[in-house]
């Protein structure tokens, strides 16, 4: 049996950073990593991070649309949660269309969520942004609360 997992179950306003000054993929992960571990979500860093990056080495995160989405499945979860942060700039990063990436999504996962309910919620998400007027939308408001209300609104929630 399938649990469903709704996004307001795993992103928290306060897990969202827009404007962020980064100038790389290593920069913004790090940052959007430090607010997960003041959530709670995080147990530690160095571990969940070590887990990114490996995933990362398997192929790129990036997507299309000036979007990357790195996850990390992690003993050093301890509550699966999102954190998404918008960059002042666009940075580097391997993406399926050539593009540099603005608007990061980190997912880390809890070893015990691997399950369908879980993929289900991230596939969602992941839809959402391949809709260009939702991405627009979310590359432009200037508002944190406006950011998590969009996320909310466009992934099922």
């Amino acid at each position: 049996m399938t649990t469903a997992v709704a996004i307001n179950d795993v992103l928290q306003e306060e897990c969202i950073i827009l404007d962020a000054d980064c100038q790389t993929k290593e920069q913004i992960i790090s940052l959007l990593t430090d607010l997960l571990c003041r959530s709670g979500a995080i147990t530690h860093k160095d571990v969940f991070l070590n887990d990114v990056y490996l995933r990362e080495e398997l192929g790129s995160t990036g997507f299309e649309n000036h979007i990357a989405i790195p996850h990390g499945k992690s003993a050093a979860v301890a509550k699966t949660r999102i954190a998404v942060g918008r960059l002042r700039q666009n940075i580097p990063w391997e993406t399926i269309d050539g593009t540099q990436v603005r608007l990061v999504i980190l997912f880390a996962v809890k070893e015990s969520d691997k399950n369908a309910g879980h993929i289900k919620m991230l596939a969602k998400i992941s839809m959402a942004l391949g809709d260009e007027e939702v991405v627009e939308k979310l590359l432009s408001v200037p508002r944190r609360e406006e950011m998590y209300a969009l996320l909310l609104a466009h992934s099922g929630a």
